[in-house]
């Protein structure tokens, strides 16, 4: 709750700033690095400078993707960062850091009178793991095949390096005699390798290496992909097999219906009969039905 009730006077402050303070004003906000780089698990201090100011109220807030936390109000540490977060009047200590602090820290300095602000990007360095790697066992000739490569741990995001049979592929295939007879196009931001045909030459061993500037490269498993051709035969095979048992079956019921199995009565039934019974009086020569019944 103390959170939430500093991060709206946070608002109303930087409201009340952006409205009675210029850009222009007297008072200077400044720092001694805006990109900071440090390695998981130390210290760094991100520094904010400032002069002009009477009285000067401070205040840091830290933004990630959609995500926006309050570290300091009013020249207090926020509760949520009291235990590791030292705060000074030339900036913020981390008595230690781990890879969600990355992010963009903004340092901003009123007076009432005077505004100022100063954003410092902080990168936590984090060595990348062994990728994981998805490569279908066999694909078909001409068709379109996806590979991807992933890594989530390593700070910054590593880039991507596709092998094939443990030599590196190019990005453009074309430019090397090796992989000139393939059509793919590597991405690697994303890990990505797409090929758009698969060709027969496209079949090997495929592995991906992740690398980020910190610690050592990683390299994944090698998978195999075969490239196979449209099997023609078998797709023929099939739609006469799928033909021949429909046409058993069409035979199967045109000869239940000759044979009359349709038309029998339910087994136990009886059927029924007709009784005829004879007058007890007729002229000579005369017969006729006079009453009937079923049973």
């Amino acid at each position: 709750m103390a959170d939430r009730a500093g991060l709206r006077h946070l608002l109303l402050f930087l409201s009340a700033a952006s409205f009675c303070c210029p850009a222009s004003s007297g008072g200077s906000v400044s720092t001694s690095q805006e990109h900071v780089q440090v390695d998981e698990n130390q210290p760094v201090t991100l520094s904010c400078y400032f002069s002009g100011f009477y009285s000067p109220r401070v205040e840091w807030k830290f933004v990630k993707g959609s995500t926006t936390s309050l570290v300091c109000f009013d020249n207090k540490i926020t509760a949520s960062y009291q235990d590791r977060v030292d705060f000074s009047q030339t900036g913020i200590t981390f008595r230690t850091v781990t890879r969600k602090d990355t992010g963009t820290y903004t340092c901003m300095v009123t007076d009432g009178t005077n505004y100022g602000e100063i954003a410092v990007q902080l990168t936590v360095l984090v060595p990348p793991s062994k990728p994981t790697v998805n490569v279908p066992s066999s694909a078909t000739i001409g068709h379109r095949v996806i590979l991807t490569c992933s890594e989530t741990d390593g700070s910054p995001p590593p880039e991507y390096q596709w092998y094939k049979d443990g030599v590196p592929m190019p990005q453009d295939p074309k430019k090397n005699r090796a992989f000139s007879n393939s059509s793919y196009t590597m991405n690697s931001k994303t890990g990505e390798l797409v090929f758009d045909p698969l060709t027969a030459s496209d079949s090997g061993e495929y592995s991906c290496q992740v690398h980020n500037g910190v610690g050592m490269a990683m390299r994944s498993e090698a998978m195999r992909l075969e490239a196979a051709e449209l099997n023609v035969g078998g797709i023929v095979a099939a739609v006469l097999v799928t033909l021949i048992l429909l046409g058993l079956l069409v035979f199967g019921v045109w000869f239940a219906y000759n044979r009359g199995y349709f038309n029998r009565t339910n087994k136990g039934s009886t059927p029924k009969k007709v009784i005829y019974s004879q007058p007890s009086a007729r002229s000579d020569g005369e017969f006729r039905q006079t009453s009937s019944f079923l049973v």
